[in-house]
């Protein structure tokens, strides 16, 4: 499915219903929006092969879970290192969300830590063994309001 394609209302109801809750049958999906079961299971077949769908995964409170610190932090590279600097940025486990940015940075990672200390060896140990990265610039969250996925409909 290329970004221009645009799924049908059948494909976007099956998709709300297993962001709601992942763990939803097939055959609860097909009563919800009155379909056959087994067009459910080919639609979510589909949806996954063309990566609409990802994968599936359990949505995990970090604070519930042993980690006090959620970090946005921002980076910038040297001019020609930011790719290179993104990919290897993205291999560290600490790193949940990572992408290549406009704007006054040149990449926007989100990363979960258990505390304070683990937070500053990222920075130094790991943000600093990396070649090409000039600065960063980073935020803890101090609260959660609102902890959610990504919305296509």
């Amino acid at each position: 499915m290329t970004n221009t394609e645009e799924l049908d209302a059948l494909d976007r109801s099956i998709l709300r219903i297993l962001q709601e809750d992942g763990r939803a049958s097939y055959s609860e999906i097909a009563r919800r929006i009155g379909v056959p079961e087994s067009t459910v299971r080919l639609r979510v077949k589909k949806l996954a092969e063309k990566g609409v769908i990802r994968k599936f995964a359990a949505l995990i409170n970090p604070f519930k879970a042993g980690y006090s610190i959620v970090a946005f932090i921002a980076v910038d590279a040297e001019p020609g290192k930011v790719k290179e600097a993104a990919e290897r940025l993205s291999k560290l486990p600490e790193v949940d969300v990572l992408g290549i940015a406009t704007g006054a940075h040149d990449i926007l990672m989100q990363v979960t830590v258990r505390d304070l200390k683990e937070l500053e060896d990222f920075l130094i140990e790991k943000l600093g063994s990396i070649d090409g990265i000039k600065s960063t610039e980073t935020s803890i969250l101090t609260s959660v309001r609102k902890w959610g996925y990504a919305r296509v409909f």
